[in-house]
């Protein structure tokens, strides 16, 4: 039986689709890396489950440790399973220097972090927050908040989630639907699985009315701003002073995708001067959140809706996660890399 290490909150998401797996003994592990490292060494595991947070080194050794002893000669002797799909704290050049190979869980978050960006959505237009606490200081106020109808909404990022996001939006609300993406929209169309479409095709099927390779182009035109992007060098703080002046003032801003694509200071600079209405968030330059600077605190704003990092935190979506995290383990146990849903960058 193969020793699994899973970080402690995974762990817990996961239930019992990792409890009871004959062929594995799945065990829960710290998630700081120091800690993670020396339970790696304890149990000579070289599979390893981790959430968002931040690997630099000592996780990538220990692992290699164990590789060298288990399958010295394996083309990767070790796995990171990101239990989830954005893989931006684990430094994927020092995984390869190490023979250690990195998957994700593609396909498995797109309904939960869809719905997700919809309940920080109508949460914020319809003050479902300060609405809840008012009440429970024994208030009874009246709040006039904006219905989704007829909006325009601009989903920045048009991967699956973004598309997702789109087609609810259009479909679902009557929402006017615009989009942008850093691809030609003849790309996109040309690599539309499971066939290629003819761009306006592609526009009509996921209910976008304008797009455009150029965000700045549609961002004076959105009253709803929502963020689907991959946290790389090219996307971080893609939503800056610049861009946020772009908004209209009447204007809000939901992220459910990754947190340093904002600049946060400048996203608290445009909500306490009123440039933008307000914001809806799940994710955070730093999570646990912790301010960028003490001047510039999100949680002191009365126009801002905070979660953490819950959108892809479903019953449905976790299970779904933890059966491809499986999956990953197995086919890398059988030495079936080309199988795995493998991280290249």
């Amino acid at each position: 039986m193969k020793t699994i290490l899973m970080t402690e909150k995974e762990y817990g998401k996961a239930g019992n689709v990792v409890f009871n797996v004959p062929e594995l003994k799945v065990l829960p592990a710290a998630a700081e890396e120091r800690e993670l490292a020396e339970n790696i060494l304890q149990y000579s595991a070289n599979c390893v489950v981790v959430g968002v947070e931040n690997y630099t080194g000592l996780l990538y050794d220990a692992l290699y440790d164990v590789a060298q002893t288990i399958s010295p000669n394996a083309p990767f002797g070790g796995l990171i399973a990101r239990f989830g799909v954005g893989h931006d704290g684990i430094d994927k050049m020092l995984a390869r220097q190490r023979r250690i190979a990195v998957t994700n869980t593609p396909g498995v978050l797109t309904r939960s972090v869809a719905e997700h960006t919809f309940w920080l959505m109508g949460t914020l237009l319809r003050h479902i927050v300060k609405g809840d606490r008012a009440m429970r200081d024994g208030a009874f106020p009246s709040y006039n908040g904006f219905e989704l109808y007829g909006k325009t909404l601009l989903v920045i990022g048009i991967g699956e989630i973004g598309k997702h996001v789109a087609r609810i939006a259009s479909h679902g609300f009557g929402m006017r639907v615009y989009a942008t993406d850093r691809h030609p929209l003849e790309e996109l169309a040309q690599h539309q699985h499971p066939e290629p479409r003819h761009p306006e095709d592609w526009l009509r099927e996921h209910g976008i009315e304008r797009y455009s390779a150029d965000v700045g182009v549609l961002l004076p035109e959105a009253d709803i701003v929502s963020l689907h992007l991959a946290s790389t060098a090219e996307t971080r703080h893609i939503i800056s002073t610049p861009r946020l002046a772009l908004m209209k003032p009447g204007a809000v801003l939901i992220n459910t995708s990754r947190g340093p694509v904002v600049d946060e200071a400048a996203l608290f600079e445009a909500l306490s001067s009123g440039n933008i209405a307000g914001a809806a968030l799940d994710v955070f330059e730093t999570e646990p959140y912790y301010p960028v600077t003490e001047s510039a605190d999100l949680r002191t704003l009365n126009n801002v809706v905070l979660t953490p990092h819950l959108g892809s935190s479903s019953v449905e979506a976790n299970r779904r996660m933890g059966e491809s995290v499986l999956k990953n383990i197995r086919l890398f146990h059988e030495g079936r890399f080309d199988e795995m849903n493998m991280v290249s960058r």
